[in-house]
């Protein structure tokens, strides 16, 4: 049976949300092989993704159509005989890829008023037009809905969640060669960039690291280059931190995840993974942005400013050390009685 190529977003996190809708795919053609087109950057964790079989790289280039890099893909593309492509990601410049590759059925949302570029359509499509729908579906639903082609009204806890796999052999060898002491629990922390507005103050990320390292854990700061200097002053006020921003493998840093307690932090990439990896994750949202952006998954919890928090505030200043504290507790609590019941395992 021909195969099928899912046409994917570039950002770690947002691929890693994908996988719901790979899922979907998977279990309505199951012998057909899938394949995934997404960015260097994000292409090494189709490895961890059940049902992907490979994966094809396409750099983003902002305000560039980069139409020469798509006809090559494009070329390439043609000698798998792909019968069928999903546009996960809704732009004209995504859906060149599957047009030039000859590929005959092309299917996603017009949003870019793609017409022949695409050739079918979820049900809704005409809702989905700019100014036209109620509101913009949350990506975890469009991305099923384009997988279901929106054919019926499915409850989202219908819907599959994100997953990423990393086998045993895999994880104990990053665990011989990491050097890091597996002995404590661990709390992992994404701290994000001083800059970004999803970050949460530094002081209050230090209360936290405090208190774990405190009680006996192991605090690791997840990341990479952007967040080195929140991981500096976290490490400056407790030297017991430990620095993994500078992991220059992905994989190496989904080990990092898999092989924590917990993982707190903003919204981001990792936040994505620690969830797809079926570890407890907290997570620290601004006002009225979780239920945009917090993973469907199993085990994790988020917190968010209260209600009463000016809505001219938009960012994460009404969540305290304590109540973040006061949460993770909870989360721990929650996944040993998950794992007590067999429910949940990390």
């Amino acid at each position: 049976m021909s195969p099928i190529l899912v046409v994917s977003f570039p950002a770690i996190g947002d691929f890693i949300r994908s996988h719901s809708a790979i899922q979907i795919i998977a279990e309505k053609f199951p012998g057909r092989p899938i394949d995934v087109v997404t960015s260097s950057i994000a292409a090494p964790l189709a490895d961890l993704m059940p049902h992907v079989r490979k994966s094809w790289t396409l750099n983003k280039k902002k305000r560039q159509l980069g139409l020469a890099d798509r006809r090559r893909l494009a070329h390439e593309l043609r000698a798998e005989n792909y019968g069928t492509a999903y546009l996960l990601t809704n732009t004209a410049k995504a859906a060149f890829i599957p047009w030039l590759a000859h590929i005959p059925e092309r299917i996603g949302y017009p949003r870019e008023f793609q017409f022949g570029l695409l050739n079918r359509f979820p049900a809704d499509w005409w809702r989905q037009l700019p100014l036209l729908g109620e509101r913009h579906p949350r990506l975890y639903e469009e991305v099923c809905a384009v997988a279901t082609l929106a054919s019926a009204d499915v409850p989202v806890a219908g819907w599959p969640a994100p997953k990423l796999v990393l086998s045993p052999e895999r994880l104990e060898e990053w665990r011989r060669r990491s050097g890091l002491d597996q002995t404590k629990p661990v709390l992992a922390l994404y701290a994000s960039a001083f800059e970004d507005r999803r970050a949460w103050p530094i002081e209050r990320f230090i209360s936290v690291a405090a208190d774990r390292v405190k009680r006996g854990w192991s605090v690791w700061i997840i990341g990479a280059a952007r967040e080195r200097e929140a991981a500096r002053t976290i490490r400056s006020a407790v030297p017991e931190v430990v620095d993994l921003t500078s992991t220059p493998q992905l994989i190496d840093a989904m080990c990092q995840i898999a092989a924590s307690t917990a993982f707190l932090g903003v919204d981001g990439g990792p936040a994505h993974a620690a969830a797809a990896l079926d570890v407890p994750t907290l997570l620290i949202f601004r006002a009225n942005h979780a239920f945009e952006g917090c993973p469907v998954n199993r085990g994790v919890r988020f917190v968010e400013p209260p209600i009463s928090t000016p809505s001219r505030i938009a960012s994460t200043l009404g969540i305290s050390a304590d109540q973040v504290l006061e949460a993770l507790e909870d989360t721990l609590r929650t996944a040993n009685r998950a794992r007590g019941a067999g429910g949940y395992s990390s």
